[in-house]
């Protein structure tokens, strides 16, 4: 016999948010280490990718939170 275990809708939508969270904060993470890392690249590595070193230190000054 499968015992369920039962969840509310209000325990359900808390996980969600949680996940969402999560999620948020993971993306978040991931874009100031590629800014980061952007900012770190050379003129020429730049040019390669079709970036002016301008476009990579105003994208590298960027807030994590902006897009």
């Amino acid at each position: 016999m499968i015992k369920t275990i039962p969840v509310t809708v209000r325990e359900f939508d808390l996980a969600q948010v949680l996940m969402n969270g999560l999620k948020t904060l993971d993306r978040w993470q991931d874009r100031a280490a590629q800014r980061r890392r952007l900012g770190e690249m050379d003129s020429y590595i730049l040019a390669d990718i079709g970036i002016s070193p301008a476009q990579a230190k105003a994208e590298a000054r960027k807030p994590f939170w902006w897009y």
